[in-house]
């Protein structure tokens, strides 16, 4: 693959001081959002965002023709594809409804022939495309309801949708699901029921054998893949103390061993087979994750080592492949690389690039995502990010502080974020920190930040504030902190505990009034959110009080913008009412900006431009501006 790695270096080693994205850059639709390659190699199937819709294309790999599309219409948006034979494949889709302009699944799919013919609408979740049978799906079904809960049913579909499907067999538990081996056979089945535990069963002859209850064990585990011989099944599993591990079950046995582990980290991904058959091996580490193979024996590792090689410091994933092997699908991706996609022949090693998804964007003029880490007041090891600005010119770069949602079980990523070339590319540095509570490092270090909201958890994001501030090339006299969801809530409390630290500070749906999400949003409507909600917040009154922005308005120094949407039904808008009152009462001043229509996120592109622009706006007035003296 000599070609290969010669095409890789001149592309990624230009040496030319390219200008910094616009705004316009940034927030400008990708040509592609996804390629999937026909089972035959013949086809290509791509998603094109367009400016009131997505649409899906299948073009002839011959001529590069386009032969087929699927126009969902204005506010349609083709969210995903797979091909279920040589010529035929599926789309789900979602639409926007009303003033409301987050779109919403559809719960259908759209299938057609790849010259457009054998057009229809078809209901149902499909767990598998059967591509080694191209005349069925399998899908999951409900087929009975039992307390607000479906007794699901394994079943194999006509691909055209004809006829009834066929029952295989019943899931394990109420709302399970299923993983299957390559032809369609199952062997795994499971579910969590409405107090969130988890149970697993595996299948032998006709009975579904329980090997995993998170009532007695303490973890979850769930099934990922089946080997190609279908011997074994892989799991990825939770431990009591520690990150996640892969492991092999023995399928006739029950026997389970650790095949992929690291003391430090979960694995970033898994990675697989080139004909998504099984799962070969995993990626582990900070930043590009490095692949280790189950077996550094099995007939793709030597390729997808050759990848790994030709785009280092990238991350090359096989997205799909033509049954014979010949042709693969790749696709690159990194922290200054939203999406390229390429086509490998196998046997020769040639390597075609297909298309970038964002061409107009420079390479050499984005900001590389470095990771860190670093020990917290208590000890605790954090792990996170920090992006230095290209356009310094040497000069020290004012720090916003970016903590993410969620916050359980979520975690900041290594790759390319908007936001964060954005505000790289207008001079800021951009920390980014996996406080306790955050997922990647296992369950344990999840669980740190139970009922810690605005406790440990607040702790950590000081301490890496003040980490990044200690850092060459951060002006530690102007600092920011944004946030979104549970990121708008850390950044309020962040103002609030340590008035001093931070000039100005962004919350956008944050849940400012944390007793409120007992009462308002969607979280506490169902069973098994009342449950999180009690797990991870807490049910003393008292200190849901004392660790609310709404109660402690009196305390903030740092300006404040304010961001909600109207129509945000997981952190409800009568959050950041009560926060506007508690800083009215307060005396403290305040920026707004709330639109309508809008969810818990931005939907639209003009009100989703906008929001950015007041952001840079905001962040502009406060933090480039001389320092003042003693700040």
């Amino acid at each position: 693959m000599k070609r290969l790695c010669i095409a890789a270096l001149a592309m990624c080693c230009a040496t030319a001081l390219a200008a910094p994205p616009s705004l316009d850059d940034l927030l400008r639709r990708p040509q592609y959002e996804s390629m999937s390659l026909s089972p035959s190699g013949e086809y290509v199937a791509t998603r094109v965002p367009l400016d009131d819709r997505t649409v899906l294309a299948i073009v002839r790999r011959a001529d590069m023709k386009v032969t087929a599309s699927v126009d969902p219409g204005e506010d349609g948006f083709v969210d995903s594809s797979f091909w279920v034979s040589d010529t035929r494949l599926f789309a789900e889709w979602s639409m926007r409804f009303g003033a409301v302009t987050q779109p919403y699944s559809m719960g259908s799919l759209y299938s057609i022939d790849v010259d457009g013919r054998n057009r229809r609408s078809l209901y149902g979740s499909v767990l598998d495309p059967l591509t080694s049978d191209p005349e069925h799906v399998l899908i999951v079904s409900c087929v009975k309801v039992l307390k607000n809960e479906c007794v699901t049913r394994l079943r194999r579909m006509r691909t055209d949708g004809r006829g009834t499907p066929d029952d295989i067999v019943d899931g394990a538990a109420p709302g399970a699901t299923f993983l299957v081996d390559r032809l369609g056979a199952p062997h795994f089945s499971w579910a969590t029921d409405n107090d969130d535990i988890q149970k697993v069963f595996l299948r032998r002859g006709d009975a579904w054998i329980p090997i995993n209850d998170e009532q007695q064990s303490g973890v979850e585990i769930v099934p990922v893949g089946v080997s190609y011989d279908r011997r074994f099944g892989f799991l990825w599993s939770e431990r009591k103390a520690g990150p996640d591990v892969i492991e092999r079950i023995d399928l006739a046995t029950g026997e389970r061993g650790v095949v992929a582990s690291d003391p430090l980290a979960n694995p970033a991904r898994l990675v697989w087979s080139f004909d998504g058959s099984e799962p070969i091996g995993a990626a582990f580490g900070a930043g590009a994750a490095r692949i280790r193979f189950f077996d550094e024996k099995h007939p793709h590792a030597l390729l997808l080592r050759d990848l790994e090689r030709t785009f280092e410091g990238e991350v090359a994933r096989v997205t799909s492949t033509s049954r014979d092997g010949r042709s693969v699908l790749v696709t690159v991706t990194g922290d200054r690389e939203p999406g390229r996609f390429y086509l490998l022949d196998t046997a020769s090693g040639d390597l075609k690039l297909l298309a970038r998804s964002r061409p107009w964007l420079d390479r050499d003029s984005l900001s590389e995502m470095r990771p860190f880490a670093m020990q917290a007041r208590d000890g605790v090891t954090l792990q996170g990010y920090l992006t230095l600005p290209k356009a310094a010119g040497g000069a020290a770069a004012p720090l916003v502080v970016f903590p993410h949602g969620g916050p359980f079980g979520v975690e900041d990523e290594w790759g390319f974020h908007d936001d964060v070339q954005m505000l790289a590319a207008r001079g800021y540095a951009v920390l980014q920190v996996n406080f306790r509570g955050s997922g990647g490092r296992g369950r344990d270090f999840m669980e740190l930040g139970y009922r810690q909201w605005g406790g440990t958890m607040q702790d950590d994001l000081t301490d890496a504030t003040r980490w990044a501030m200690a850092q060459a090339g951060i002006d530690a006299s102007r600092v920011c902190v944004w946030g979104e969801s549970y990121g708008g809530y850390a950044a309020l409390m962040g103002a609030i505990r340590e008035p001093d630290l931070y000039r100005c500070a962004i919350g956008m749906a944050g849940p400012y009034d944390l007793p409120t999400m007992y009462r308002w949003g969607d979280i506490h409507r169902s069973t098994w959110g009342k449950g999180r909600l009690q797990a991870t917040l807490g049910t003393d009154q008292q200190a849901l009080v004392a660790t609310s922005p709404t109660h402690n308005a009196d305390r903030i120094k740092a300006a404040l913008l304010l961001v909600q949407g109207g129509r945000d039904g997981r952190v409800s808008p009568q959050h950041v009412r009560a926060m506007k009152a508690a800083l009215d009462a307060a005396g403290k001043s305040y920026e707004g900006y709330f639109p309508p229509s809008e969810t818990h996120g931005f939907f639209a592109d003009k009100s989703r431009r906008e929001y950015y622009v007041r952001v840079l706006d905001f962040l502009d007035r406060h933090l480039r501006t001389t320092p003042a003296a003693g700040r």
